[in-house]
């Protein structure tokens, strides 16, 4: 691999690396955001290149990728802490599995517009009196309790708040036992998810709507279970102590690199140096 080449692969790490400093800031900046989940990033290589000499050893010469490329990144969708509220249309999930149950959200009143779901229990009355969050998506009943059913907006005129209080068995939950596999990210932001491949105006799956009791408790045989709690709120599950160390080695990496660069570039201008004058 040529000099060239080898100045080309630094520029390539360092825009991976730019990627990486991007995910560490997100996560630092959610971890102040209700229902925030952290990102992670995984890195991998590029071409390998592989020599034989006649007189080598039985695998030759092999050099490793000289570039640093992103291969994924993924969602930890862990549990974050319950910290209480004062404010009556504010509700956390505690969950008591790993499948992490969801608020239904929904862009129209009745529920025919686009489906979203969410782990911000932040929500606040509009001025209907119907429950939505800071986005003005409507959060949705579960249809009267029929099971594996959602419902219209949770509000004051469906009966669904009285007295200051949200009845917790009209609230719509949503459980899913993969959502690495099955949720991303939303027009909406990091907070709010979306369905994998499917289309938003797609209702989710009567199997995985959880019917919640008077209580808040929810589940669904043989694939999650949790509760529903008022008052409350789930923080992020990112860490300022975890993020802060981790952009200090990208910023070294970034250094390290940049360096490489200022070699090869070096080498260049002493080979052009040799040529005639």
């Amino acid at each position: 691999m040529g000099v060239g080449d080898l100045s080309y692969a630094a520029v390539a790490s360092l825009v991976s690396i730019d990627k990486w400093t991007a995910t560490i800031n997100s996560n630092m900046a959610g971890a102040g955001r209700v229902g925030y989940k952290a990102s992670r990033i995984k890195f991998g290589g590029g071409t390998v290149s592989s020599a034989r000499p006649t007189v080598s050893p039985l695998l030759g010469v092999n050099f490793a990728e000289q570039s640093l490329g992103t291969m994924q990144t993924s969602i930890d969708y862990s549990q974050g802490a319950i910290t209480a509220s004062t404010d009556f249309t504010h509700f956390g999930i505690q969950r008591t599995s790993a499948a992490p149950g969801m608020f239904v959200l929904n862009t129209a009143i009745d529920g025919s517009g686009d489906y979203y779901y969410t782990f911000d229990g932040e929500f606040h009355l509009d001025a209907s009196g119907r429950l939505v969050n800071s986005d003005g998506l409507y959060v949705l009943s579960n249809s009267n309790g029929a099971a594996g059913e959602v419902g219209n907006a949770l509000g004051i005129d469906t009966g669904d708040i009285v007295n200051d209080q949200v009845s917790l068995d009209r609230f719509a939950m949503v459980i899913w036992p993969n959502p690495q596999l099955e949720l991303e990210f939303s027009r909406f932001g990091s907070s709010t998810f979306q369905r994998v491949g499917v289309a938003t105006t797609t209702a989710p799956p009567a199997a995985n709507v959880a019917t919640v009791d008077a209580v808040g408790n929810y589940a669904i045989a043989g694939m999650g279970s949790g509760r529903l709690i008022p008052n409350a709120l789930e923080a992020s599950n990112a860490s300022l102590t975890a993020a802060v160390p981790e952009l200090a080695l990208a910023q070294k990496m970034y250094s390290a690199i940049a360096k490489v660069i200022q070699v090869a570039l070096a080498n260049i201008d002493t080979a052009l140096s040799l040529g005639p004058r």
